[in-house]
């Protein structure tokens, strides 16, 4: 394994055990992809430090149980954003005086 990887691998572990952040999350802020920072957590680290990845795992397991919560909840926030436009859009019309196709 290439010393950068390892590096990288490192600083991501102690990235999200003092951030909690998510993994799309710290793909983001690290300019690499989600699968290699998943990788770099769940297959590198281990091999690395296994106490940094037991800390780890205990996050990726928490972040998992609650995925169907953040789905949910950004499901929720697009609809709320959607039905806005809608009526910003509808609102618009009523001012121009544009009729609505029934």
């Amino acid at each position: 394994m290439h010393d950068y990887i390892k590096e990288r691998t490192l600083k991501i572990g102690e990235y999200i055990v003092e951030t909690k952040n998510t993994v799309r999350t710290i793909a983001r802020e690290f300019g690499v992809s989600k699968s290699t920072v998943h990788k770099d957590l769940t297959e590198r680290l281990p091999e690395i430090n296994p106490d940094l990845a037991n800390r780890v795992k205990e996050i990726l397991e928490y972040h998992k149980s609650i995925r169907h919560l953040r789905g949910g909840e950004a499901t929720k926030k697009k609809y709320r954003k959607d039905e806005t436009k809608r009526k910003v859009a509808k609102n618009l019309q009523v001012e121009r005086g544009v009729s609505s196709p029934l």
